[in-house]
């Protein structure tokens, strides 16, 4: 079996343990689907080291492990709000702020982020395409598709708390 084939073995297999294992030590889903994203891009760059598909199964339940604790160390300087300590329940947010919002993460989109990324977050987030007919298109596989949404997601979310973090001060 090809080294490539034994990373991509592993990751699949184990995906579902990953974002659980992942969940569970950051306590978010999206920064666990980040996590195993990161995790996996680093097996892909140590492919050659493993020698059997356990091996690369046990690698990357270990690499999943250390980038969520990781991960999860990074944010940990985020407050945790309850919706009780929220000032403006969602249901009273304007109509005018929503649509500043929206407005606000389009052009993030459109001016801060890779053609790429652009592109992969208008076929899954705006029309809705599955990882697989986004990878036919764009010539790459589903889980270069993965990763590169994930990335672009992270991207815009990093952006757009950043500006809001400026104005506030």
């Amino acid at each position: 079996m090809k080294q490539t084939d034994r990373i991509t073995t592993a990751f699949t297999s184990l995906r579902a343990q990953m974002l659980s294992l992942a969940e569970r030590i950051t306590g978010n889903r999206d920064d666990a689907a980040d996590a195993v994203q990161d995790a996996f891009v680093k097996l892909w760059q140590q492919r050659r080291r493993y020698e059997s598909a356990s091996h690369a199964r046990g690698a990357g339940m270990m690499t999943v492990r250390t980038t969520s604790i990781d991960m999860a160390r990074r944010n940990s300087h985020r407050a945790d709000v309850t919706i009780d300590q929220v000032a403006d329940p969602i249901e009273e947010v304007s109509d005018n702020d929503r649509s500043l919002a929206y407005r606000q993460v389009r052009y993030i989109i459109d001016n801060d982020l890779s053609n790429n990324q652009r592109l992969i977050i208008e076929l899954r987030e705006m029309q809705g395409l599955e990882f697989d007919d986004i990878a036919k298109r764009m010539n790459m596989t589903a889980a270069n598709v993965r990763v590169e949404l994930s990335r672009a997601r992270r991207r815009v979310r990093e952006i757009y708390q950043a500006r809001n973090m400026e104005k506030q001060l």
